[in-house]
């Protein structure tokens, strides 16, 4: 039952979001607990990380520093940059959504693609690790006094829910290592659970603008599906001339964000029109791992074919 539910846990994402159109009152009473929400994510699935296998990725920085200044820097200004010319009103949300860290599941999706699981995991902790520096940075650079909220209250935020959840799992891992060996096969399951909410919550809360503009709301999930395609191509030629295990894991690091903060993130510090924007993002979050699982799929049989 449990493995059911976690490979399948896109679906509870779209129930989130319909339920928090449905009852949006309900759902607005989870947005002041919202950092706590994610806080929980961060640690629980920092508990499941196994970080004893990564030297040999070190061995090599220079590719790692390319995924890290990939997904930190190059991707928010690229995202920035297409956003103004096409699509000014979201280039404050496409900044933000293009800034994020990793997402903590890349690792778990690279093992489901079959990609090199210890390249996705070292990205993501230190992308994770860097995160709450470049991200108000960036948006101090390329937005500036299109939002009241000041470096340091974002600095603030954004080390609360990464850096201290990182130091709770790791003194946790000290000092209960049998009790979290036990129970270690629950933390995904629970973070669904956080990751529901962390929909609900936003969903409900700009409902009302939501079901007003559904035109708006339908081109804006369009709009992020070509950002989408392009972040594929991009992660994928990024490991060119690699092993397909990197090809895949450096596609999955630079497209699998980490969405959830970027909802907690926005919601904090900017309009609801962006906040929307950014859990927007979800539909191409849940939905592209089904063609890019298919193109692998497609591509494994040409490669074995020698074409």
């Amino acid at each position: 039952m449990i493995d059911r539910i976690e490979n399948n846990f896109s679906i509870f994402i779209v129930i989130a979001f319909v339920l928090g159109l449905a009852f949006p009152d309900q759902a607005k009473l989870l947005n002041p607990f919202m950092i706590y929400v994610l806080m929980g994510i961060m640690y629980f699935t920092i508990l499941n990380m196994d970080l004893d296998n990564i030297k040999d990725i070190l061995v090599k920085p220079l590719y790692l520093m390319a995924l890290v200044f990939t997904i930190l820097i190059i991707t928010p200004a690229l995202f920035y940059a297409i956003s103004k010319v096409i699509y000014p009103e979201l280039a404050a949300a496409a900044l933000i959504i293009g800034a994020l860290p990793a997402a903590l599941a890349s690792s778990s999706i690279t093992g489901l693609l079959r990609g090199n699981v210890k390249v996705a995991l070292i990205t993501t902790v230190v992308t994770s690790l860097i995160a709450p520096f470049s991200i108000p940075l960036l948006i101090k650079v390329f937005i500036g006094v299109e939002t009241a909220a000041d470096v340091p209250d974002m600095l603030i935020m954004l080390s609360e829910v990464i850096f201290i959840p990182f130091v709770l799992a790791f003194v946790s891992k000290r000092r209960a290592p049998r009790f979290i060996e036990r129970t270690r096969k629950y933390y995904t399951l629970v973070n669904i659970m956080l990751l529901f909410m962390t929909v609900f919550g936003p969903i409900g809360y700009n409902a009302g603008y939501i079901k007003e503009n559904i035109d708006k709301t339908i081109t804006i999930s369009l709009y992020f599906m070509l950002l989408a395609v392009l972040l594929h191509l991009l992660g994928w030629y990024l490991s060119h001339g690699r092993p397909l295990d990197y090809k895949i894991a450096s596609t999955v690091v630079v497209f699998y964000n980490n969405i959830t903060l970027g909802i907690v993130f926005a919601s904090n510090f900017f309009s609801p029109l962006i906040t929307l924007a950014v859990v927007l993002y979800n539909v191409p979050w849940c939905i592209m791992m089904v063609p890019f699982q298919y193109f692998l799929k497609r591509y494994a049989r040409v490669k074995d074919k020698g074409y």
